[in-house]
């Protein structure tokens, strides 16, 4: 199922076939509360796709609201889903009646743990399986036949539970210590697959890793959504377990339901999310030790700049960019343009791809980043770029000779120079509430998100050394600045000075968390339980640059005030021969823009370099020749 109920144990189909009264709306207010997670896996699967789906299953369709959601993201796509419960796929029909996608919404009823893919069409563009995995007997034979369907190089969206579900406060507030820890180790007996290795199962069944990212579903019982959530969740739980806990442990889950139902309970529960992203190979896993003589290698035609297939195995290349964001394919483009041969490898996730629009772009001004680079792929592809779906796990070699490798060998690129346009990791602060909100509420640069909370509540929530410099910034913006020291240092003589002229509060206690609402911040609870409402927060990641394939090449990363990164000159070379980087690789400030402009700075520079290398030994040759005849 899209969204099934988040308890621990495994049910029997039956439930699914015939839902237990209320069940059906439980799962709609889950979806309600799993709408980030939902954000994240449909924001991976947009960012993944090297062309826009035309058939998509939907492993599970819940309520309807993954399957309406993947229509609405990808309009031209027919969706086909599937379950086995005949009002859950009355919810779905009236779902997307609703959404207006109805014509693309294909419903199945058919059961996971039967003959579900004989009766669906083959050569899927995407599979989407979200929470319904761990609800089957064999999860790796279904995982096999999502394989089938798909057609070489499509996707896999999986969406599952993961670690151990945690109730705050231990005692659930009904004063029986340890309740949380009792009810959660006697639900996991019950069979619970929420620790199942998901990553070794796509493994074994032969998918490439593109990317996994984690998140939570949090329920919390002082809104609306997360206490009627916690009441059914305890209650279902207490059912379950009814014949297994001690009287007084039941009588403290009903007292902690009753505090929840009259709006006087603090109770929060969390339960981890794994999404990964995977695909069906292209080629046949080639080994990391055997670049093999017999392997017919993949050979650019100069004339067209398009790579042309000779047989199954190595690409050759003039260029291989690492990295699909604006400044790897902005490299490429330039690359192409001049009749280079090039690939580019991307993991397909970029950093901004949580954020609503793309600001200070040209003639673009509050472009989707997803659709701005899936125009520029399309731009680069159009010059005969070839675009490699996968992350490049190994590197060797030197200039004019360089191998990469994709994850488990799926492609293998052989090329003469080296582009990383990697981009960065934002180390978030570890507050609750913040990896939920951010790259929407919670912010960090005022030039690309300053514009949208301006004149609304901000909370500048960063260290002492450039608290000052945030707040300025910020507010220009809004006359409403709060500024919250966390566990930083309290101002000096003269950022204090500074704060009072601007009018800028300043709170000194530990942050305990954000309180969140979807992707919207709503407060700042501090350590007391004191809350201060705001509408946006302010942090300072880590900006921590990607270097691992350039140190793999002997290259050493920079270290900077603000994290690290590739060292280069400003045309983007870096100490080592042939290898250049762009980006935010190399530039942790850079936005969009400058990104790209770095990109077609690097490129523009390969090929210099590439030509000087053709013309010295084209020179070389007609002197060898000379030598010959004499």
């Amino acid at each position: 199922m899209t969204n099934p109920h988040t308890h621990h144990s495994h049910p029997p189909h039956t439930l699914w076939s015939e839902l237990p009264e209320g069940l059906a709306d439980h799962l709609d207010l889950e979806a309600t509360l799993s709408q980030p997670v939902l954000q994240i896996a449909l924001d991976e699967a947009a960012s993944t796709v090297t062309s826009e789906p035309s058939l998509i299953v939907d492993l599970g369709a819940g309520t309807g609201v993954g399957t309406v959601a993947l229509a609405s993201r990808f309009p031209t796509a027919q969706i086909h889903s599937i379950d086995i419960s005949p009002q859950l796929l009355e919810r779905l029909g009236a779902a997307s009646v609703a959404a207006g996608v109805a014509d693309r919404v294909h419903a199945h009823r058919v059961d996971l743990d039967g003959d579900w893919y004989s009766g669906l069409p083959r050569k899927a563009d995407l599979v989407w399986a979200a929470l319904s995995l761990h609800h089957v007997s064999n999860p790796a034979e279904v995982l096999r036949r999502a394989f089938e369907a798909l057609r070489p190089g499509g996707l896999l969206v999986l969406t599952e539970m993961t670690g151990t579900p945690r109730f705050e406060p231990g005692d659930l507030g009904s004063g029986r210590d340890g309740l949380a820890d009792r009810l959660t180790t006697n639900s996991a007996a019950h069979g619970s697959r929420a620790t199942l290795d998901w990553s070794a199962l796509l493994d074994q069944v032969g998918f490439a890793p593109i990317r996994h990212h984690q998140s939570a579903l949090r329920a919390d019982a002082v809104t609306g959504e997360g206490a009627r959530y916690l009441a059914r969740h305890l209650r279902s739980r207490r059912a379950q377990l009814v014949e297994e806990l001690p009287m007084e442990d039941l009588r403290g889950l009903d007292t902690a339901i009753e505090s929840i139902e009259a709006d006087m309970s603090e109770v929060s529960f969390t339960s981890g999310r794994g999404v990964w992203v995977v695909a069906r190979p292209e080629l046949p896993v080639l080994q990391a030790t055997a670049a093999s003589d017999a392997a017919q290698p993949v050979t650019a035609d100069r004339a067209s700049g398009r790579q042309s297939s000779l047989g199954k195995g190595t690409i050759k290349a003039d260029v291989v960019v690492v990295g699909g964001g604006s400044a790897g394919l902005a490299a490429a483009i330039a690359l192409a343009r001049s009749r280079r041969s090039v690939v580019v490898i991307d993991a397909g996730h970029p950093r901004n791809a949580p954020a609503e629009g793309a600001h200070n772009v040209l003639g673009q001004e509050g472009v989707s980043p997803l659709e701005l680079l899936a125009r520029g792929r399309a731009e680069a592809e159009s010059y005969g770029v070839q675009i490699i779906q996968g992350r490049a796990a190994r590197v060797l070699g030197s200039v004019d000779d360089f191998t990469i490798e994709t994850d488990h060998g799926a492609h293998r690129v052989h090329a003469r120079r080296i582009i990383l346009a990697t981009g960065l990791v934002d180390d978030l602060p570890a507050i609750p509430g913040v990896e939920q909100a951010w790259g929407r509420t919670v912010l960090h640069c005022p030039f690309c998100h300053g514009w949208e909370v301006r004149d609304q509540r901000i909370a500048i929530l960063t260290g002492a050394e450039i608290a000052v410099h945030h707040v300025m910034m910020f507010r220009q913006l809004s006359e409403h600045v709060t500024l919250f020291l966390h566990e930083a240092a309290d101002p000096t003589e003269e950022q204090s000075e500074q704060l009072a002229a601007l009018n800028v509060p300043v709170i000194r206690t530990r942050v305990e968390r954000l309180i969140v609402d979807g992707t919207q911040v709503q407060a700042v609870e501090v350590e007391g339980g004191s809350t201060f409402d705001t509408d946006a927060v302010v942090i300072a990641p880590r900006f921590n640059a990607r270097t691992e394939l350039f140190e793999a090449l002997g290259g050493q990363r920079e270290a900077t005030p603000f994290g690290q990164q590739i060292p280069t000159d400003p045309r983007g070379m870096t100490a080592v021969p042939g290898v250049w980087a762009a980006g935010n690789a190399s530039q942790q400030m850079a936005m969009v823009m400058a990104s790209a402009a770095s990109g077609v700075m690097a490129g523009s520079a390969v090929h210099g370099d590439l030509g000087f290398a053709d013309l010295n030994r084209a020179v070389q040759t007609r002197r060898d020749a000379a030598l010959a005849d004499h």
